[in-house]
């Protein structure tokens, strides 16, 4: 299978990978940047939403684990512990993942409305 065909029978994971590097891509440029509260307001109105996307996948990925073993014949590779159980703590993980998730958007939201109020005065 070609790079190509994998990439189109994947979008879900392509799209991740590239959201991804962007928000690593983020930090290195943020870093080198001086600080400005516009930066600020325009990063966290880019942090919530995707917050609140990270939740969304959590619970669709949790629920696509919970039903995984319906109809399949899985296996755990250890060959020591019960599949069905191993995807059971996986989708217990993925409802922590999405309950810390909904906590860290609204810290997000927090500072989003914190730094919306922040100016700079300018003298002359």
């Amino acid at each position: 299978m070609s790079t190509a065909e994998t990439e189109e029978a994947r979008p879900a994971v392509v799209s991740a990978e590239a959201g991804e590097q962007a928000w690593a891509d983020t930090v290195r440029f943020q870093r080198w940047a001086s600080p400005d509260h516009a930066d600020f307001y325009a990063l966290a109105a880019a942090l919530v939403p995707t917050l609140y996307g990270l939740e969304d996948l959590a619970n669709v990925l949790r629920q696509q684990v919970s039903r995984y073993a319906d109809g399949r014949r899985v296996y755990d590779d250890t060959r020591e512990i019960d599949p069905v159980a191993r995807l059971a703590d996986a989708a217990e993980r993925l409802a922590l993942l999405r309950d810390a998730l909904a906590s860290a958007h609204e810290h997000a939201n927090g500072f989003w409305s914190a730094i919306s109020h922040i100016g700079v005065e300018v003298t002359a």
